[in-house]
């Protein structure tokens, strides 16, 4: 009796580490083409992506002509839409179809946008929110070379 206990012990842990691995490192992805990773995802969860990210850029964008103008003040505004606030209602059933890289870049760019915020709220100058800005925009780059956005219709 006591080994059957330690034998469904052991097949739980090993379920629980596959899932663990699943949710949080791999993924839903496959071999891409033009040397990308191919993330899939629904029609509506790969919509909901892309929009944030050009939401994320615009936002940059907006940042940019604020710091630009002399309006730094305007910035915390700008970025509150796009800080870490905008992760609170992810679809955990998503967030569970991106590895982890994609995740860690994503929390990354939405603190970069309550980083730049902070920053402006504290008075810092036009040239040192553009600095952070063209530091955070690595993690833009980063994630357009290596990631790709498949709907689940598109594999077929």
């Amino acid at each position: 009796m006591k080994y059957a206990s330690y034998l469904l012990n052991i097949v739980l842990i090993g379920a629980l580490g596959f899932v663990g691995y699943k949710f949080v490192y791999d993924g839903n992805v496959a071999t891409g083409s033009e040397d990308r990773i191919a993330v899939i995802l629904t029609a509506a969860e790969k919509a909901k992506v892309l929009g944030e990210m050009r939401g994320l850029l615009e936002t940059s964008q907006a940042v940019l002509l604020a710091a630009t103008s002399d309006n730094v003040a305007s910035i915390p505004d700008i970025v509150r839409p796009y800080g870490m606030a905008a992760t609170e209602n992810e679809s955990i059933t998503m967030v569970a179809k991106l590895p982890l890289e994609l995740k860690t870049m994503g929390f990354d760019a939405h603190r970069a946008m309550d980083a730049l915020g902070a920053m402006a709220a504290d008075g810092a100058s036009g040239e040192d929110i553009i600095t952070t800005l063209a530091g955070a925009m690595s993690l833009c780059i980063t994630c357009h070379a290596t990631y790709r956005f498949v709907a689940e219709e598109e594999m077929n």
